[in-house]
Formats: structure tokens, C-alpha cells, sequence
């Protein structure tokens, strides 16, 4: 078996286990593994920290197992020889050693050969990587129930693409990747339009549907306008359309280029800031379409900004923008929301339904005039606009926080687990 050298790493080790004692207890033990953590690396590294400070704050004993793979290259600057405590959440960062697209760490895979029988269900973010190939694999050898989440990797869009051969990656498909979701105790996702997608495949595990969560907390007090502007040179009275999120071709940058050029003409004054790290390069084409469609000075870029600062960005906008060719869940749609920015966004973002039906926004097809037509909307209605705000910023707290969301993970958890139990006893 293609992981035979990675089972029969030591089990024993200098470095503590997850817990003193290995034993089912009241309170949920719960792992989560993904590839990195590097805050460049998009929405899953965001939602994964949040979700478990979320599950360890309603009293369950959460773990996060990763990697120390920054994004797109390199190397976070963690400690790699011992575990890492924050918000009560204990994460182990172990080092790359080999493979750096594949991610390969032989230390990672011995940690989870030591410990993960001490868990009462693992939950993997992503696909494709060795680490969380290998975590569901090994579970499957330890008969530990784990939950996999792809964050959009199924959607036949994104399914098409491949950074390496497709022939590799159909092979890596079939002898691990298919199995290991077959053998899963559940796909997650994060919204029905994902699952949706994904049904071509007709992949044979449980399905359940928890979208992704905000932490309220950190949105009851919104930070004053006028921030953002002057961190971006950016007058206060002037019309700002806001895009925020990696520069990647799937985000249907093309498009919003083509369509501010349509809202420029009309609105001249109007300013374009497209927010977010350009880890792959993309950057150069969207500054190049700007400067082809002669409004270099009217679009600003930035670089990827800390929490504090994207809240100030939301706030200083008059219209956020997400015209993604796909969008797995929309992790800046409902932070938009939730700082009271309305939006307007694809019907390829999977929650595009709950946006149109909350009235939070306005939901347009893969197409420029149409986009344009939406923004100018929202950028002329200012009373259609701040009520728009409002009812997201509603739909957010009610829907979206963590408190909720964890409550529907842990009872469908809690099933599984069970299911599992029963399955072992025969």
C-alpha cells in the first residue's frame, strides 16, 4: 500500500500525545487536519481556526493537526517541536520535509499514527494534499469516524483544473482520494448548491449541510468609517465598490473589471479597491485589463490585510462585489453582511439563494452588463442600499454565527460517532 511507510513510523515519541489519557469522555474530542494554516491561504484557514476557538468554547476538547507550509511557498515561523496552545484550541504545526505541492511531512503522519484513536471523530478540510489524505486513511485503519469537508474541491469547475498533470491527479483520485470519501462518515457541506454540484460524481458517504460561521462577537461593535479611505487614498464622499478575497482566476475578476468600466462611465467618480494577496501571480492580468480599459487610477490594490483592517474596508464600502465563476460558501459575503455593506454577488456563490431570499443583495448572472447594472443600482439607491444593509447584517447574526452552526455540527457529529459504535459492535 502506497502508505505502508508512513503506518509503520514509531509510536512512540518524545513529544506528549493529545491527552495524557486516551479515553472517551463526556465532552467531544474533536481533530481537526488541514494542509496549512498560512492566512494567505484563503477562507478554509479562517474557518477552520474559527470553528474550533467556537467547538472548544462550548466546552469540547478541540485539536487542529498541519503542517508549518506557508502559501504558495515557504514556511510559517511556528514551532514544529511542540504543540501550540490559543483560545484553548492545541494545534501541532509539523515541518515539510519533501513533495511541497503534495505538502509531505513523515512527522505529521506519525503524530496521527500515535494519536488519533484518541479521538472520538476527526474532521478534514480539503483535498489532495498529503496530510489530510493520509489522516483519512489512517482513520479508516483506526475505525475513527471522519467527516470530510472539500471547501468547493468537487464543484466541476474547480474539479477541471489542476496546478499538475490531470492524469496524476486522476490516478491520486482513484486510489485514495475517491476511496477515502466513499469510506467517509460523512461529506460535509456548506451549502445545498455545493452538494448539488458535486452529485456527478455520485460519491457513496452520508451527506450533512452546515454552512460556515462568523464570530459575532468580533462584529457587535464596527469600527468608525473613514479608515479604510485614508489608508487607500480614497475621499470619503466617493462612490466605492469593494472587492475583498484571493486574486485567483475563479473569483470572476474579468468580469468586474469589464463591468466597473460600464459603472465608470456613468459614475465617473466611482473607485474600484480590489483587496486581497495575489499568491499565484493573477494580480498582473487584472492591473493589466484596468490599464486596457484606461482606468489605472481608478482602481486601487491592496494586499491581504489583517482582521481590524478588512472590517474597515467593509464599512467604508458602499457596495461589495464577489462575481466568483464558483464559490464554495462566500466567507467575505457574510462578513460584508455582517458590517451592514450590502452586496452583490454571482449565482455561482453557493449561498446566493439565502442572500436573494434575507433581500441582503442582489444576485446576477456571469455577465458584465448585468453585474454593472446591479452596482450602479446600489450605488444610486441610497435608501435601497442601507436597507439592503441592514437586513444583512440581520441574516449574518441570526444565521451565520458560530454559536448555532456549532450546535447542528456537534448533533450530526454526535450521530456519526454513534453510527460508528454501532458498526464496530456488528
Amino acid at each position: 500500500m502506497l502508505w505502508a511507510r508512513y503506518e509503520s513510523l514509531p509510536r512512540e515519541s518524545p513529544l506528549p500525545p493529545a491527552s495524557s489519557v486516551c479515553h472517551r469522555s463526556e465532552r467531544m474530542k474533536i481533530l481537526h487536519v488541514i494542509t496549512s494554516l498560512a492566512p494567505r491561504a484563503g477562507g478554509p484557514t479562517v474557518v477552520v481556526k474559527a470553528l474550533a476557538r467556537a467547538q472548544a468554547k462550548q466546552g469540547h476538547e478541540v485539536a487542529i493537526c498541519t503542517t508549518n507550509a506557508d502559501h504558495p511557498r515557504g514556511v510559517l515561523g511556528v514551532p514544529t517541536d511542540r504543540q501550540v496552545v490559543e483560545d484553548q484550541v492545541t494545534t501541532w504545526y509539523w515541518p515539510l520535509q519533501y513533495l511541497h505541492l503534495l505538502r509531505v511531512s513523515p512527522k505529521l503522519a506519525g503524530w496521527i499514527n500515535r494519536n488519533i484513536s484518541c479521538y472520538d471523530i476527526v474532521h478534514i478540510h480539503g483535498l489532495y494534499r498529503f496530510p489530510t489524505t493520509y489522516a483519512a486513511w489512517r482513520a479508516r485503519r483506526a475505525q475513527v469516524p471522519y467527516v470530510v469537508s472539500p471547501h468547493g474541491c468537487l464543484d466541476p469547475f474547480l474539479y477541471k483544473q489542476s496546478r499538475y498533470s490531470l492524469v496524476l491527479k486522476r490516478m491520486y483520485e482513484r486510489l485514495l482520494e475517491f476511496p477515502n470519501l466513499n469510506h467517509a462518515a460523512a461529506i460535509h457541506y456548506t451549502a445545498e448548491e455545493e452538494k448539488d454540484r458535486a452529485a456527478s460524481l455520485k460519491l457513496g458517504a452520508k451527506t450533512v449541510i452546515v454552512p460556515n460561521g462568523i464570530d459575532w462577537d468580533c462584529f457587535q461593535e464596527l469600527p468608525p468609517k473613514g479608515g479604510f479611505r485614508r489608508r487607500a487614498g480614497i475621499a470619503g464622499d466617493v462612490p466605492l465598490v469593494l472587492f475583498l478575497g484571493r486574486i485567483n482566476f475563479k473569483k470572476g475578476l474579468d468580469l468586474l473589471v469589464s463591468a466597473f468600466r460600464l459603472v465608470l462611465d456613468k459614475t465617473p467618480e466611482a473607485r474600484l479597491a480590489v483587496v486581497g494577496p495575489d499568491n499565484e501571480g493573477y494580480g498582473s492580468k487584472v492591473r493589466l485589463w484596468c490599464a486596457e480599459k484606461g482606468m489605472s487610477n481608478e482602481v486601487v490594490f491592496i494586499d491581504h490585510l489583517e482582521f481590524e483592517a478588512v472590517k474597515e474596508a467593509y464599512v467604508d464600502a458602499d457596495v461589495f462585489v464577489l462575481s466568483s465563476y464558483t464559490e464554495n460558501f462566500g466567507m467575505t459575503v457574510v462578513e460584508a453582511m455582517a458590517c451592514s455593506c450590502p452586496v452583490v454577488i454571482s449565482d455561482q456563490v453557493n449561498i446566493w439563494r439565502e442572500i436573494k431570499e434575507a433581500g441582503a443583495g442582489l444576485v446576477v448572472g456571469l455577465d458584465a452588463d448585468e453585474l454593472a447594472t446591479a452596482i450602479r443600482r446600489v450605488l444610486s439607491n441610497k435608501d435601497e442600499a442601507v436597507a439592503m444593509g441592514r437586513r444583512g447584517r440581520k441574516v449574518a447574526a441570526e444565521r451565520y454565527a458560530w454559536p448555532q452552526i456549532v450546535e447542528q455540527l456537534t448533533q450530526a457529529y454526535q450521530e456519526l460517532i454513534d453510527e460508528a459504535a454501532r458498526r464496530r459492535r456488528g
